[in-house]
């Protein structure tokens, strides 16, 4: 038996088919700023239901940009989840802004209720492993007190609030396409969407150091560009999303028919919140957590801890954000949660694997137990 990877990336028949674009690009020497990017920009429009598109040389930028061309005045107290990766805190924190940390409900999401108790100006609603966060109660409240919403759809490509695509559901959009995201680059890669025609201005400007027109700056930006060769990747890739999330789906589905009756609290759809499974993340006793990787690794099954460390237990954020509120979910999750393999090419008899480990050492634990 082969070992079971937490991410497989198979590209290589993709590489065959976009060989001769490549090749023309390098002939040209045209590797940023040219029709490869523009064409991708249109279609990522279309595709997240947005006016616009604006690819930026990774999902990090693509946050930082965003934040800095939103209408928040400097120093504006911006929420965030305490438990998602770190680049949300850092690119609020670039951006001239005051990390708020919010503590999370029962899908890792940022949490609503304590929102609402809060003074803010803005908020990042991460749709974390792949579900997008309550953008319906949460539009609704930003409305009523004045907050600009920027969603972190870095692992939601394919996610919808009823019906509609993440990415056209807040004021602004923030996309990573590392490469083992759901619509993966072939190295660092991101964009924003959004409706603002100012705020379209201002992400042109500001990812090529804050130029309006050939060597005019206004704004200090920096080189943050999306370059052709990515571009020419993720327009390829773009129309094959549907199809790896809805794969990611099937395999999601096979998970449920392995665990469905083990007891675990297991991942999925939350009403008209579709998921799109970036992680398929399980929840369990701290004291067990660890054992469990253990028990998965010695059957050659890849689990992975997204994210051990909650934001403010990171040295770099110490004094740096303020709380809002008690943080008691977020300082159990990391760890309790493990990631179990999660790819639209995860076959059926893999996942069987996984599901027969997984029982195994549930069938050999206590989950109810307290001590080490």
């Amino acid at each position: 038996m082969r070992p079971i990877p937490n991410v497989r990336i198979s590209d290589g028949d993709l590489f065959d088919s976009l060989s001769s674009r490549i090749r023309d690009v390098v002939a040209r020497g045209a590797f940023t700023l040219g029709p490869e990017l523009e064409e991708f920009e249109r279609a990522a429009a279309g595709a997240f239901g947005a006016a616009w598109a604006v690819g930026t040389s990774s999902g990090t930028s693509a946050l930082v940009l965003a934040l800095r061309a939103a209408p928040l005045p400097e120093r504006s107290r911006v929420a965030i989840p305490a438990n998602t990766f770190f680049a949300t805190a850092e690119a609020v924190l670039a951006a001239g802004h005051v990390p708020v940390l919010v503590d999370h409900d029962a899908d890792h999401l940022i949490d609503l209720a304590r929102l609402a108790e809060l003074d803010l100006d803005g908020v990042v609603a991460v749709h974390l492993h792949g579900l997008p966060a309550d953008m319906d109660g949460l539009t609704e409240l930003a409305r009523r007190r004045g907050w600009w919403v920027l969603e972190d759809a870095a692992q939601a490509h394919g996610a919808t609030v009823g019906g509609r695509p993440v990415g056209s559901l807040g004021d602004a959009a923030a996309f990573s396409c590392y490469p083992t995201k759901n619509l993966g680059a072939w190295g660092d890669a991101g964009f924003v969407t959004g409706s603002s025609p100012q705020m379209e201005q201002a992400l042109r400007a500001l990812r090529h150091h804050g130029q309006t027109r050939p060597n005019y700056h206004e704004l200090l930006g920096g080189t943050e560009r999306l370059d052709n060769l990515q571009a020419l990747v993720l327009t390829a890739k773009l129309p094959l999303l549907a199809a790896e999330v809805e794969a990611r789906r099937q395999v999601a589905r096979w998970y449920e028919e392995e665990l469905g009756e083990t007891g675990l609290d297991l991942p999925g759809d939350r009403g008209d919140r579709t998921h799109s499974f970036h992680h398929y993340v399980i929840s369990l006793p701290a004291c067990q957590r660890d054992r469990c990787l253990a028990h998965l690794a010695a059957a050659e099954i890849s689990g992975a801890v997204h994210y051990p460390t909650p934001i403010h237990h990171q040295p770099a954020i110490e004094g740096r954000a303020v709380r809002g509120g008690p943080l008691e979910r977020a300082e159990r999750s990391g760890s309790e949660v493990v990631s179990l393999p999660m790819y639209g090419s995860l076959a059926r008899d893999e996942v069987a694997r996984v599901g027969e480990a997984l029982r195994s050492f549930l069938g050999s634990v206590d989950l109810g137990e307290e001590g080490a």
